[in-house]
């Protein structure tokens, strides 16, 4: 039979290894998101500059081994193959020279949705072992996410702590970021139109239309 204690908030019996009250809902330890490297936003930013952005790459790298303990199977199976794609993505934008400047812009494009993916992938994996440890439900912002991606990750870890115990004070689906949205997706279609656009004409270039047009007529 497990040992029971008085609640030191409410006195109400818990467990003697209970990490929260059922009852007052309190918390007996600070929540933390365990061996995960890198996770304070200053030092990440400073690396990330000094690195022109190719540690963005590497903390999923580094992490991987600490983020797959937090989730289960599947979700462990979902972040492996992201990252794999990313590497192959970084490796093939970085080292392989191309004839065109098509190929690095839809590799860009395909990197930044990556990117966004593992986010995503890594935030969804924080909320699972956060209910199932703390049996708290932390939500994240989906515009801070599409807009800042990795940087939103990294702060969202660093504030971890400070999320978990004040739980209503860091979302809101009415945030002024809406409007950076509305700035930036009509900017980010473009280049995407742009870049299609780019590609289609030197697509069509290399087809030699001397050799069709007789048939046509």
């Amino acid at each position: 039979m497990t040992e029971k204690i008085n609640c030191p908030f409410c006195g109400n019996l818990i467990d003697v290894d209970a990490i929260r009250c059922a009852n007052c809902d309190s918390l007996f330890k600070e929540p933390e998101l365990p061996n995960i490297k890198f996770k304070e936003f200053g030092v990440f930013l400073a690396i990330d500059v000094v690195t022109f952005g190719i540690f963005q790459a590497l903390w999923f790298l580094i992490n991987k081994r600490a983020l797959n303990k937090l989730s289960g199977s599947k979700d462990s199976l979902k972040f492996t193959f992201l990252v794999a794609l990313l590497v192959i993505f970084s490796i093939s934008f970085y080292i392989f020279p191309y004839k065109s400047d098509i190929l690095p812009s839809l590799l860009g494009i395909i990197i930044w949705l990556t990117y966004i993916a593992l986010s995503y992938r890594v935030l969804r994996i924080i909320q699972k072992y956060t209910r199932e440890t703390y049996n708290v439900d932390i939500e994240f912002n989906p515009y801070y996410l599409w807009v800042f991606n990795v940087l939103y990750l990294i702060h969202f870890i660093d504030t971890y702590e400070d999320r978990v115990l004040h739980l209503h004070e860091y979302f809101n689906w009415k945030s002024p970021i809406i409007f950076i949205i509305f700035l930036i997706l009509p900017v980010f279609i473009i280049l995407l139109i742009c870049t299609i656009s780019s590609f289609m004409n030197e697509f069509f270039s290399f087809i030699d239309y001397s050799n069709i047009l007789p048939f046509v007529h």
